[in-house]
């Protein structure tokens, strides 16, 4: 696909949010998180959003666990009102321009689905990617109501990863997880600190990326409102705006350092092929990829040369040397794929020309001298490894310290 349209808001205005952290063993392994109606805010130039989300957030917080050390959580039902999006299945799967209904805003000649609008706030939470027993699972039909609460047991008994929790109401987890009821969790290991890797903020950066529709008012401006817009051809939406953190086309600046990128497809359907770009240019071989959706990697690995592709609740686990200071530089989350995604490969050297302009955040490098508290992580390359490969103080993870890949 080639750009049709210009982007209808202004790229990289708002700075990256990092999301609330609720630290479990800092309030005895016992948390409690609401589930409210709120209003959010997806970029400065638009209106609020209304929403549902954890504590009336999006993304809700982001919860830290320590293996083997549980945590409660009391969810508790606080919505009120009715779904906060406009559900609705354009006529055709394109405009009378050609252009495909799924990546222009609003309604695109679609009839708002009235059963959506009439759906109350019924809830039920999955942690998605935790090892958990059967009646704290959040199974779809063991939901609770407003006003009602709900008192979940997670035993923790897991290795060190990025897992995440969202709602799973049956036959409208997708509504409510557009909605905004989403967040991450992250399990930490003492194996895990032994590697000396980032913890916590600044330089350990949670990346829960979702894309969103908006409608249009009657002079063509967003209004805010989420859309969820699907056409006659495909079931699933694929909204045109990519949001990070609960921002559209986020800006993040950093330091000349090492960071942590913990990386979700937060998406209800689309898969992202992530590529990062230096003035257009992809430099994929400055990242290397320690874990995925359930803990490390055995060994560092190099990034695929089409780059990181993630679909739907996937999860990666990247580091990255920051060494320019004052050097602008694109993380580029783009769809060069068909929709639903059917896996064809794709340049990654294509990315700067390909169909999302904005992409998915810029990061950049400020001019300030800063050095990480950590010890870093691309080392030089070996002689006998290829130039791309990066390690951390040692060519291989310690198999006892390692989790296997999928």
């Amino acid at each position: 696909m080639t750009r049709t349209l210009g982007a209808p808001l202004a790229p990289f205005a708002d700075a990256l949010p990092v999301p609330q952290r609720l630290v479990a063993a800092e309030q005895h392994g016992q948390l409690s998180v609401p589930i409210r109606a709120g209003a959010h805010r997806f970029h400065r130039d638009l209106p609020e959003s209304a929403v549902w989300g954890y504590d009336g957030r999006v993304p809700g917080p982001t919860i830290e666990a320590e293996r083997g050390q549980a945590v409660t959580v009391v969810w508790r039902n606080e919505l009120d009102g009715t779904l906060p999006v406009v559900v609705t299945t354009a006529p055709k799967a394109t405009d009378a321009s050609g252009v495909p209904v799924q990546c222009v805003p609003g309604l695109s000649g679609g009839t708002p689905d009235q059963n959506a609008a009439a759906l109350a706030g019924h809830t039920v939470v999955h942690l998605h990617g935790g090892l958990v027993p059967a009646p704290y699972d959040g199974w779809a039909e063991n939901l609770f109501a407003p006003g009602q609460h709900a008192v979940f047991h997670y035993p923790m008994d897991q290795r060190a990863a990025l897992i995440w929790y969202h709602d799973h109401v049956m036959g409208v987890t997708r509504f409510d997880v557009y909605a905004g009821l989403a967040g991450l969790w992250i399990i930490r290991d003492r194996r895990e600190r032994e590697l000396g890797l980032p913890e916590g903020p600044p330089f350990e950066v949670p990346l829960l990326i979702q894309d969103r529709n908006f409608g249009l008012d009657g002079s063509g401006r967003l209004t805010g409102q989420l859309v969820h817009k699907t056409d006659p051809e495909v079931m699933e939406a694929f909204p045109p705006f990519t949001a990070v953190n609960g921002k559209v086309w986020p800006l993040l600046e950093v330091q000349p350092a090492t960071y942590r990128f913990r990386v979700l497809n937060g998406s209800n359907a689309r898969t992202y092929r992530l590529v990062l770009l230096h003035d257009g240019e992809p430099e994929l071989h400055r990242i290397i990829q320690i874990g995925t959706d359930h803990g490390l990697l055995r060994t560092p690995a190099s990034l695929p040369p089409d780059g990181l592709v993630l679909a739907s609740a996937e999860r990666a686990d990247l580091a990255r040397r920051l060494l320019r200071p004052g050097a602008w530089q694109r993380a580029h989350a783009a769809q060069h794929c068909r929709r639903p995604f059917d896996g064809a490969p794709f340049p990654a050297a294509n990315a700067y020309s390909a169909a999302d302009p904005a992409g998915c955040c810029h990061i950049r490098t400020s001019c300030a001298s800063a050095s990480s508290p950590v010890r870093s992580l691309v080392g030089r390359s070996q002689a006998s490894s290829p130039p791309t490969t990066a390690y951390l103080h040692r060519t291989q993870w310690p198999a006892r310290h390692a989790a296997r890949s999928r």
